[in-house]
């Protein structure tokens, strides 16, 4: 898991491990970053949730899907979009993971969508 780290000259890093020269953050500067991280984390899923929501209603209007099947991908992938729009993207990807195929929610879609949660967490938890 990524710690917080500081240089001497006050430059942070969000490793796994302390870059040579760099010390562990504590205290309340800790907190105030893992604050930050937070709050980066949820816009970042805000914008994934925003962007795939607009990307389905184009979907609609090129006849790709009907606006039915859209809708109960919505409706059934809702948990997951909860999360992942409150920027709780570890959670979401077991959620991904354990979520069973369903309509437009197809091998490939859950394999897309698993991919991108799976790229975030690797870089950013």
């Amino acid at each position: 898991m990524r710690q917080f780290y500081t240089s001497p000259d006050g430059a942070i890093a969000f490793e796994e491990t302390a870059p040579v020269g760099y010390t562990l953050v504590t205290g309340v500067e800790k907190e105030l970053l893992w604050f930050a991280k937070y709050e980066e984390r949820r816009e970042d899923g805000q914008i994934y949730y925003t962007e795939t929501q607009a990307n389905l209603y184009l979907s609609i209007l090129d006849g790709t899907y009907t606006s039915t099947e859209v809708f109960n991908f919505e409706e059934y992938t809702s948990q997951l979009a909860d999360q992942i729009f409150k920027g709780d993207w570890f959670t979401s990807q077991s959620t991904c993971t354990n979520l069973s195929t369903s309509g437009i929610f197809d091998t490939a879609k859950k394999a897309e969508i698993q991919g991108i949660i799976d790229d975030y967490v690797t870089n950013n938890y």
